[in-house]
């Protein structure tokens, strides 16, 4: 959530993000709201604030059920976000919400180059004075103007996931041993420069790989 009705942007976007959730059905004692209770209140659907620097991760932990997160470094989730949620959480009588961090990964593959296809996956985020402020308080070297060189500390840095499945899946348990719940595995970059076959392919073998760790 970055604007307001008319479009302009939010000024104290944890805020509003806050007051949203707050205003969403089961967290609003039966009063009117202007979310749409049949569809966002269906059992069994946990609302998440999305999170990459620690005030709203604060907010997440006194108001949200899960908290997500996009392209965040495991021990920036472990030693800045979690600490923070946890914080929050003091707040309220309930458990700290669930964590998700959104990883990209990519399989090394003949013809394919990590730099492009990180930058085809977060170019946007990239750009993003927030995102970029998140990645500098990880010790990345990026700044939003340049989001070609943030692709390169990102595939440097080890943040986007590129090499066999192997290494891949290694990295991906990362997070867990962080403290996060859950890890989204989003294959957009070879989505965008090599197609949907591919990112399947990918994200298969990804999975599979994840699966035989585990047994």
């Amino acid at each position: 959530m970055t604007q307001n009705r008319s479009g302009a942007p939010l000024r104290l976007r944890r805020a509003g993000a806050a007051v949203l959730l707050l205003r969403l059905p089961g967290r609003d004692q039966g009063r009117a709201c202007e979310v749409d209770a049949a569809q966002l209140g269906a059992d069994g659907v946990e609302v998440g604030l999305g999170v990459l620097r620690p005030t709203p991760a604060r907010a997440a932990g006194r108001v949200a059920g899960a908290a997500v997160t996009w392209m965040t470094p495991p021990g920036y989730v472990s030693d800045t976000l979690l600490p923070a949620m946890a914080k929050g959480r003091l707040r309220r009588a309930a458990p700290c919400p669930a964590s998700s961090p959104s990883c990209t990964p990519a399989v090394d593959r003949p013809g394919r180059n990590a730099y492009r296809l990180a930058h085809a996956a977060a170019h946007v985020h990239l750009a993003g004075p927030h995102y970029a402020d998140m990645l500098r308080r990880a010790d990345l070297r990026v700044h939003h103007s340049r989001p070609n060189l943030g692709a390169r500390a990102l595939v440097d840095a080890g943040v986007f996931l590129h090499g066999p499945p192997g290494d891949i899946a290694a990295r991906l348990a990362d997070y867990g041993r962080a403290g996060v719940d859950e890890v989204v595995v989003n294959v957009a970059g070879v989505y965008a420069n090599h197609g949907q076959p591919d990112a399947v392919r990918d994200l298969r073998e990804i999975l599979a790989t994840c699966r035989e760790a585990t047994t």
